[in-house]
This record gives structure tokens, C-alpha cells and sequence, in this order.
């Protein structure tokens, strides 16, 4: 995991402390080490900038910018080849000599081999650049999710930039830093989704996942496209349930181990939920080949039983014979660190909780573990969201198929509802009213179906394919993208890397071929998932009939200690000058909020989020370095 820099400049060389001072804003995603490449083209300058976290290789013989042996390219590169071992296998039988032990060299050798072609053989996570000096050309890609992120931006009197974070692009003279104020207006109203090319910041553009560019020696980005596009309908015929559970076990154990090459001492993050919870047990069995001391990083509230996980988590801990370690986020220590926090994530976030991942990153350093191995992308893959089901519900009545329908629909409704019965507050942890009753089904069964927002990659939006199209939005525009963006930036700010199982490309891709059934069934969510966990997971894990989401307890942080600091910055300050502040409505929501009568603390979070960016980006902090610190 590192921080990467590319800047073309047709007016001439690129400055190296132009250059150096772009990648040294970034320097938390790589402490151990620096480089630069400056070169020519024609009339042009082109600069390469390195920030590196040593994981495989830590010799110097790794350090990028890295040139091909014959000095033709030349590659910054952030991220994770997973199956690095087997290309330099292949590369290797094709003639190519290795100096390194790393991934690094792999990457750079099969670019020269295959050129943009490498993408489709490529499992990890990534956002590489590849200056070529014959074709005068910057190739540039990043990873079919967005593990890894990749901003760009055209400066002024010519030229490109490109760079792992925009708080880098900031950093050169030619790049102002001004809001895009029509999708500031958006994130206000609840409408902004990190699926696309647009930032908030004018000017900036992310290369959206799954993507590459081009850009010329003039600076020009000639081409971006899309290389990897799935077929959420192409489903594989002769679907056998306890087969397809053995092939899904198989290839996430082979997933882990994968994620288990480093150099680096790896743990693991434990919410005390089920794709966590399988991790961390797998893990718990692989010990004994890979020789690693097994730990585990949680972010608790025991103080808070209605949506604590902390029974769950330890029951994992015993179960894996882990070495658990824990924190306890608090309301003092948000404030306190919420300037600094939202200077790494760059954009706004609509709750608090990504702070606990913040949290849990920064034990994680305290205990020296670089590597966290984390579930996120399961429930994107696997169906596993609440408002999954009610639309498992509609596609059944779509397909005339009645008696599953009811049985599904009676056999989760009778779980949920046992659950609740240990909970004071319940829908602060879960819903447990989450299937539709009959009515209500009716009533959102005729209506139409809803317009579709993508069409690459997600069914049309018709009848029977409703809980399919969902997944495949959330796997690839609407969801995971943002939670990914948390997830580097959280991790990074305190130079740790995250490693997510459920997105290896060839489990992935077997999951997309599952009919819904795999997905949800039998009245549970995840059902495949479940089902691979016997014998591994605690039955009290394995057969958890709720679901709870990793939150903070922000309802009550924003009645409590947080309520004079989150009232300043929901009612005065820079979002006072944003379409769409209305200070009668959200002085109405406040009240209603403080008062209990309802949870109104994400609409009003996102507006408290806003003013925090706002603030930041009127000081000019983006462009300045270091972090802002509170005092």
C-alpha cells in the first residue's frame, strides 16, 4: 500500500519540488520510504512521485518509481498483486529474470508483456501508472472495486495530474482548490453517490473502479474506458446447493491465503458479524501453515447492550483462540479528532460511523499489525442488507412462486421477532418488521417498477431480477465504491493496510453466477455463507438471524455529549450558505431528534459532516500539510 503521483507538463520539465511536495502529501500511506522520476518528452515534462509502506520486499530493490529493465516504462504503483507468485511463474517460463522478491516487478513485467491486456489477469487490488517513454504515453488503472483510489485533474495552462488523493493534486500551484457548489447542493439534500468521475472538488475527477485512462505528451487524457463489466443474468445451469458450498469455501479459503503473502505482520478486524466472524475463524485454522500470531482489532460499546456485538465478539475470539484487542470510540474523542479525520477522507461521510474503523486502524498501528483483514464487499456480494429481503419477496410473487414466498417470509419474520424480544429499542440495533406483510407487499408489488439508474453491468429493471439488480448497483456504483473510500482512508491516515476476501476476482465471479436462492433463502440472508460456516463458526455466529450494522451510537451522541458542538455546525457556519439549508426545518429536525421522537441523526450528521468540509476547504487546508490537528 502506497501513495502515487504522475503530473505530464507541455510546458516544460516538471519542478522536483513541485513533484515532492505532491507526494509527501502523502506521505501517511507510505513511511517507509520516497522517490521521484523526472523525464522528457519532446518540449514536455513528465514526473513520477513514490510514497512507500513496505509489505512484500522490503529491500530497497522494490523502491518505485521502478524502471523496466531496458528503461522503456517506468511505474508507480499502489497496492496489492495478490497473485503476484503465479504471473512471475508464468513470466518467468516466457524468458523474463526477476531481481526482486515483490509484486512490484511482477506488475511492471506483465504491463511490458501484455500491455493494458495485464488488467484481466490481475487479482488485488490496485491504481498503478505506467509512463511509456517510446510511445510518449501514461497508461493508468485501478482495481475492478475501488480498493485502491485514483483522482486526476487538468491544470491550468495545460498539462495533467494524477494522484492517490486529491489533498496531493492540491498540492500543485496549477490546481486550484474551489467546491463543485451543484454537488455540494446534492450531498446536502442526500443525493451525491461516489459511483462515478465527479468529486466535490472543482476540477477533479475520480477514475471511477474497473476503469483506465490514457493521457498524451501534451497532457491531454485521450481515452478512459472500462475494462471489466459482469453479467449479473449469466446465471451457471445444474446449480447444486451443497456443491456450490464447497466450491464458495474452497475459493474464500484460497482468498484468504492469498492475503496472507506479506512481509509484514497481519491481523484481522472483528465487528463480531457474520463475513468477519468467518475471516477471522479461517484465519484461526491457517495459522499453522502461514506462522503468524493471530489478532484481532474491534471497536466495542459495552455500555450500550441494544447494539453492542461485544457477546459476539468474544464468542469468536474464544473459537479462533485469538489474540483480541479492543477499543471503545467516544463522543470527546470524535470531536477532538474530526478536523484531522475528515482531512483524510476528503469528502464529506453521512455517520459517525466511520470513526470506529478510525479507531480500530489506529490500535492496529499501536500494536504493531499492518495487514487487517477485514469482510467488507460480503454484503454487497452475497445479498446480505436488510432491504434485501422485501425484494427476495417481490421477485418471488413475480415468479407465481407463493408457498416459498410465505414460508421464507414467516420463517425470518418468526426469528427477527424472538430476537427482539431481548431488546429495549430495538430498531436502534435492527428491524425486526423487516418482510413486508401482505398488504404492503401487494401495494409495492403493483406498483411499477422503478426506472433504473446504471445500465452497465446491472439488469434491466424488470420483474424477477429486483434483488439481482440491487446487488449489482451496491457491488459497483452506489455502495461499495463509497465504503471502500472509508475504508483506504481510515486505514492509511495511520499506514495500515485493509484486505477484503469476499472481493477476490475468482470468488467474485463464481458468486455472480448464483441463482438468488444461494443468496437468500429459506427465510436467511447470506445463505451461502452460512452454510460454509459449519463447523467453523460458533452455531451462535453461523445462525445469527439479525443483522447490525457497524455503527456508532450517534442517536445518543448527538443528545449528548456532542449536542452543543454538532448544533453549532448544523445551524451556523458555511452551510448556511448552501442551497437547500433551511434553518426552520433542521431547527424543527434538532428538536425532534433531541427530543426522542424520532432518529433523525443521519440527516442531520450529514449536514454537521458538511460544515466540518466546508470549514476545511475555506481554510485552504487541502493545501496545506500536515493535518489539522485539534488543540
Amino acid at each position: 500500500m502506497c501513495g502515487i503521483v504522475a503530473v505530464i507538463d507541455p510546458r516544460g520539465p516538471v519542478a522536483p519540488h513541485v513533484l515532492a511536495a505532491m507526494r509527501d502529501r502523502l506521505a501517511h500511506r507510505g513511511p517507509d520510504g520516497a522517490g521521484l522520476w523526472t523525464g522528457e518528452s519532446g518540449r514536455a515534462g513528465v514526473g513520477l512521485g513514490h510514497r512507500r509502506l513496505a509489505i512484500l520486499d522490503l529491500t530497497d530493490a522494490s523502491a518505485q518509481p521502478m524502471a523496466s529493465p531496458d528503461g522503456r516504462y517506468q511505474l508507480v504503483y499502489n497496492g496489492e498483486v495478490y497473485n503476484y507468485v503465479e504471473l512471475r511463474a508464468e513470466l518467468e517460463q516466457a524468458g523474463h529474470a526477476f531481481r526482486t522478491t515483490g509484486d512490484t516487478e511482477v506488475l511492471l513485467a506483465a504491463y511490458a508483456r501484455w500491455g493494458a491486456a495485464c488488467l484481466e489477469r490481475l487479482n488485488g487490488m490496485f491504481a498503478f501508472a505506467v509512463w511509456d517513454t517510446v510511445e510518449r504515453r501514461l497508461f493508468a488503472a485501478r482495481d475492478r472495486f475501488g480498493e485502491k483510489p485514483l483522482f486526476w485533474a487538468p491544470l491550468e495552462g495545460g498539462g495533467v495530474a494524477l494522484a492517490s488523493e486529491i489533498k496531493a493534486l492540491l498540492a500543485h500551484p496549477r490546481l486550484p482548490a474551489a467546491a463543485r457548489e451543484d454537488l455540494v447542493t446534492r450531498f446536502a439534500a442526500g443525493g451525491y453517490r461516489e459511483d462515478g468521475p465527479d468529486t466535490l472538488f472543482q476540477g477533479v475527477w475520480r477514475l471511477p473502479p474497473a476503469h483506465a485512462l490514457e493521457a498524451d505528451a501534451a497532457g491531454q487524457v485521450t481515452r478512459t474506458w472500462r475494462y471489466w463489466v459482469p453479467d449479473p443474468l449469466r446465471v451457471r445451469e445444474g446449480y447444486e446447493p451443497r456443491r456450490a458450498v464447497e466450491e464458495f469455501g474452497a475459493l474464500l479459503e484460497r482468498s484468504v491465503r492469498l492475503r496472507l503473502r506479506a512481509d509484514v505482520p497481519v491481523g484481522s478486524s472483528l465487528s463480531g458479524g457474520l463475513d468477519s466472524s468467518t475471516l477471522v475463524c479461517l484465519l484461526a485454522g491457517l495459522r499453522g501453515d502461514a506462522g503468524f500470531v493471530q489478532r484481532t482489532f474491534s471497536a466495542r460499546f459495552d455500555d450500550d447492550p441494544t447494539i453492542s456485538e461485544g457477546a459476539e465478539i468474544d464468542a469468536v475470539v474464544r473459537r479462533a483462540g485469538a489474540e483480541a484487542h479492543a477499543v471503545v470510540p467516544t463522543p470527546e474523542g470524535f470531536m477532538r479528532e474530526s478536523r484531522e479525520l475528515h482531512w483524510h477522507q476528503e469528502e464529506p461521510f453521512l455517520s459517525a460511523s466511520i470513526y470506529l474503523q478510525w479507531c480500530v486502524a489506529r490500535l492496529a498501528r499501536e500494536r504493531g499489525t499492518t495487514i487487517l483483514i477485514d469482510g467488507q464487499g460480503a454484503d454487497e456480494l452475497l445479498g446480505g442488507y436488510q432491504s434485501y429481503f422485501f425484494l427476495r419477496q417481490l421477485d418471488l410473487m413475480d415468479q407465481g412462486r407463493w408457498l416459498t414466498l410465505a414460508s421464507e417470509t414467516a420463517r425470518l419474520s418468526w426469528r427477527l421477532l424472538r430476537v427482539a424480544a431481548r431488546y429495549r429499542e430495538v430498531r436502534r440495533r435492527f428491524d425486526p418488521l423487516l418482510a413486508l406483510a401482505l398488504r404492503s407487499l401487494a401495494r409495492a408489488w403493483w406498483a411499477p417498477v422503478p426506472p433504473a439508474d446504471y445500465f452497465v453491468g446491472v439488469p434491466p429493471p424488470v420483474r424477477g431480477a429486483r434483488l439481482r439488480g440491487k446487488m449489482a448497483e451496491a457491488l459497483q456504483y452506489n455502495n461499495l465504491p463509497t465504503l471502500l473510500r472509508y475504508a483506504d482512508r481510515n486505514a492509511m491516515a495511520f499506514s495500515r493496510e485493509p484486505r477484503l476476501p469476499f472481493l477476490d476476482v475468482d470468488l467474485v465471479d463464481f458468486c455472480l453466477g448464483l441463482p438468488d436462492e444461494a443468496f437468500v433463502g429459506d427465510g436467511w440472508q447470506k445463505l451461502i455463507l452460512r452454510r460454509a460456516g459449519e463447523g467453523l463458526l460458533p452455531p451462535e455466529i453461523q445462525w445469527r438471524a439479525e443483522k447490525v450494522g457497524y455503527v456508532a451510537p450517534q442517536d445518543r451522541w448527538l443528545r449528548g455529549p456532542m449536542r452543543a458542538w454538532a448544533r453549532e455546525r448544523l445551524l451556523d457556519g458555511p452551510v448556511g450558505d448552501v442551497a437547500g439549508h433551511s434553518p426552520a426545518d433542521l431547527e424543527a429536525a434538532w428538536r425532534s431528534h433531541q427530543a426522542g421522537e424520532a432518529d433523525l441523526s443521519w440527516t442531520i450528521w450529514r449536514w454537521v459532516s458538511l460544515s466540518e468540509w466546508l470549514s476545511l476547504l475555506r481554510e485552504g487546508a487541502w493545501r496545506a500539510a500536515p493535518a489539522p490537528v485539534a488543540v
